[in-house]
């Protein structure tokens, strides 16, 4: 038999069972409450500010749908539906539901009908973010069309060589015949 029989030993002291499972159960229990004010709570909290932000919404509020699409919204048709106006004339039905986040809203008129040109931090942030984004993507795109055009490059002096090569060939092959004929003229 490879194992022997193990008993277990009571806790020193005369502990009750009952204070011995608490201390067994004492980190899980923590790990719970850690876990529900880090992570859960946080959550639950973002969710009703997104909730109570899409009742709000309104005309002219940018948004970013589930699918990524960055948008402005041009009117409000229901509970359930908003008309998205996603590039110059291009507008769009979109479900509340699929609305992940509201970047900006647009300020009260001012004072002669001109709207106030304020913008808070988080939406200067994102828009920053957007820019970049925008500007690496493209940076990118020229970095792989060079790539591509250097690769062509490459390859058509490769597909040259190999022409010339069996050119070379072709030339060699034909004077080592002559000078067999010629030889053997002789």
């Amino acid at each position: 038999m490879l194992f022997s029989t193990a008993f277990a030993q009571t806790a020193a002291g005369g502990g009750s069972d009952f204070q011995a499972q608490l201390v067994q159960f004492a980190p899980l229990i923590m790990i719970a409450a850690v876990f529900y004010f880090l992570l859960i709570r946080p959550q639950q909290q973002r969710a009703k500010q997104l909730k109570t932000a899409l009742a709000a919404l309104r005309r002219g509020d940018k948004i970013v749908t589930a699918g990524g699409i960055i948008a402005s919204v041009s009117r409000v048709i229901n509970d359930d539906e908003v008309e998205a106006e996603i590039a110059p004339g291009v507008k769009a039905r979109v479900l509340r539901s699929t609305i992940t986040t509201i970047l900006s809203k647009p300020e009260p008129a001012g004072k002669g009908g001109k709207p106030a040109e304020t913008k808070d931090t988080a939406t200067r942030a994102i828009e920053g973010g957007i820019s970049e984004i925008d500007a690496d993507a493209e940076a990118n795109t020229d970095t792989a069309a060079k790539k591509r055009r250097a690769k062509a490059a490459a390859k058509a002096t490769e597909t040259k060589a190999a022409e010339a090569e069996a050119t070379a060939d072709q030339v060699t092959e034909t004077k080592t015949t002559e000078t067999k004929s010629t030889d053997s003229a002789k």
